[in-house]
């Protein structure tokens, strides 16, 4: 009999750059709805003091929050596809493109709650003004 105790995948295979942030950092939100495309999930804003898109490419999601009066991004986050864990952030930097040290953006490294400890599922880009 096989009992499951963790729904999570821990990963050790590279990932591919599905995203390529850096160059999208400085840039405004319909610059970057240029850049990316038309997003899966873009929501009208509610209000003007914050609101997101979202894009989903082989499950892993990037969603980007903004200021919808003058369009400036505030973040972009990297999620893992639901279930997988990385023993190394590297993996989960590789789908933005993304470097751990840059000088226009910093990241933060994350996990899910109940992740593995030591592991990684999603990454948050901060640009740097």
């Amino acid at each position: 009999m096989l009992i499951c105790t963790s729904c999570t995948h821990t990963e050790s295979k590279p990932t591919r750059v599905l995203f390529n942030i850096p160059p999208l950092v400085r840039s405004n939100i319909d610059e970057v709805v240029k850049a990316l495309g038309k997003p899966d999930f873009y929501p009208k804003p509610t209000d003007n003091e914050k609101s997101y898109c979202e894009y989903e490419k082989d499950g892993w999601r990037l969603s980007i929050r903004y200021y919808p009066d003058t369009g400036k991004v505030i973040e972009f986050f990297i999620f893992s596809p639901v279930g997988y864990e990385y023993k190394n952030v590297e993996d989960v930097l590789r789908v933005g493109n993304l470097s751990a040290v840059a000088f226009d953006y910093l990241v933060i490294p994350g996990s899910e709650l109940y992740a593995s400890p030591g592991t990684y599922s999603y990454v948050t880009v901060v640009p740097k003004f």
